[in-house]
Parts: structure tokens; sequence; C-alpha cells
């Protein structure tokens, strides 16, 4: 399913978008989605399984992320919790202005911008004292909100328990897969994710030789297309694994693998582990936070 683009309205003369989610289901109000601005979201109740970009984790209370600019996610709650309560936070790069980022003392801040470009995942919030500072940001207004604001970022830039979420092949810059030649590449692979996938026959859908195809498509993503085409059938296949108990023969057909080696040696090479141990992995983490 590709991602829909969420028009973010910030209300009155406010730089920062401050919202609080209560509902039975996460994915009822937001599904797969991505916007121009970063956001900071906070789990307060809750579990289930958190998607961004080509990252699958499960999520739990207390869970907190960046996420950066054009980058899908969404968060689906598990069936057998109905209490679900999220905050988030979203705002521009140069919300507090263009000529702060320039000044010495936000060296830290664009730092943390260019690393939230891939996402980044904080395994303590309450060092960070993230629900506080997001609370006080909605609770208050003018400068006390903008102080609030910055207390929260130099926290997370002082934070060194920290992990980036989407891999380094990513394409976090979304705006280039739903536009022009990239959309419709993005279009026919997810439509054909089952079947077997030629870059001849995707050449032709964008109107070019294979070879101009192919030095096309790795100019602009980095990557050959056979490297693209494997990541996008490994991250089906995280979210098969994680929110279902397909067989992994099953996973692999549908990923577009006629050979199980062949998707358990791929699995390996983009996840750095196989199908099963994923899955376990995610499983016992699912156990651990319902203890």
């Amino acid at each position: 399913m590709d991602p829909t683009l969420e028009t973010v309205v910030l209300e009155g003369n406010h730089s920062l978008k401050s919202l609080h989610y209560q509902c039975a289901a996460f994915e009822d109000d937001h599904g797969w989605h991505f916007h121009p601005e970063y956001e900071i979201s906070y789990i307060v109740q809750g579990q289930g399984t958190r998607f961004v970009g080509d990252s699958v984790e499960y999520f739990y209370p207390g869970d907190l992320v960046i996420v950066g600019p054009n980058t899908p996610h969404c968060w689906i709650s598990n069936e057998d919790h109905r209490e679900n309560e999220m905050i988030v936070l979203q705002f521009l790069p140069d919300c507090l202005g263009e000529p702060f980022l320039e000044v010495p003392e936000a060296k830290a801040f664009k730092t943390l911008l260019e690393q939230a470009k891939r996402g980044m995942h904080y395994q303590n919030s309450a060092e960070i004292q993230a629900q506080k500072h997001l609370e006080a940001i909605a609770q208050s207004a003018g400068l006390m909100r903008i102080a609030h604001f910055i207390q929260l970022i130099d926290n997370l830039c002082q934070s060194t328990v920290k992990s980036p979420l989407t891999s380094e092949l990513y394409l976090t810059d979304n705006r280039e897969f739903n536009s022009g030649r990239l959309g419709k590449v993005m279009n026919y692979v997810t439509e054909h994710m089952a079947n077997e996938i030629k870059q001849t026959d995707v050449a032709k859908v964008v109107n070019m030789t294979p070879q101009s195809f192919s030095r096309f498509f790795r100019a602009t993503t980095g990557r050959t297309f056979v490297t693209f085409v494997n990541m996008m059938r490994i991250t089906h296949a995280c979210r098969l694994l994680a929110s279902g108990d397909h067989d992994i023969t099953y996973i692999a057909f549908e990923c577009g693998y006629s050979n199980l080696s062949n998707f358990n040696r791929r699995f390996s090479e983009i996840k750095q582990c196989t199908p099963s141990e994923y899955r376990n992995k995610h499983h016992m983490v699912l156990k651990t936070q319902q203890v």
C-alpha cells in the first residue's frame, strides 16, 4: 500500500503542532502516511507494531521516536490492547527561524535534524523526561512553549542511548517516490511484489530504455534496481512476519521469492538474522512487555 500525504495545519500563530491521541487503535486515525514535518512521538499507553520506513519494531509504553520529513510511518495497535494513548509533536526544521540554526549553540540541533532523517529511537525516554516536556509544550503558549521545546530538544541531543530506525539503503525523501518516474516505479513494484519483476518491463513503464533506466535509477537513489526490489520485498516480509502467523514459505512466495533458500539468504543479508529469528525476537519482545 502506498503511503498517503498528511497535511499538517498549524493552529493560529504556532510554529509547533501538538497532538494527543486516545483511541482504541492508532491505525484508525492514521494509517501509513508521511509529511514534510519532523515528528516526535511518545507512547503513553498501548502496545503493537511500529512501522517507520523499512523499520518494523514493537512499541510499548514509554516508546519514544523522532521521524524525519517525508518518511512513511504508522503504528498498528495490538487487538487485545484497546486503550491506546500517544503524544505527538510536529515541527519544521526552521520552526525557530532560519537564522537560529546558524548560531553556534544550535549545532547539536542541526545534528539531531540530520540524524532524524533516518528516524531515531530513544531507549530511555524516562531519562529524557519526554512525556513531561511534551505535555508542557501542549499546555503552554508564547515564549514558554518555545522554552519547553528547546528543553526537549536539548535532552534528545544529549541522550546517548539511541539508535537509527531505517536502514542506510532506505530512501528517506519520499517526495521523489510519490511523484514522476520514481512514483510509477514504486507503484509497479508494490503491485507486482509476488511476481517476477523484470527491469526491462519497469523501464517500459517510465518510457526509458533498460540502459537509461539503470543509470537513472542508480543516480537518483544511490542503489541498483535489483537492490531496491530486494529491500522492498524484505520490508514487506517483515510486516507479514510481525503482524501474523503465516508460514514462512507462504511469506516468501507472497514477497516474490520462489526459492525459500534464496529468501532466507536475502533476508539475512538485509536484516542480519533469519526470518524465523526475526519473528521469534518480535514475539519475545511482545511477551516480555505483557509480563
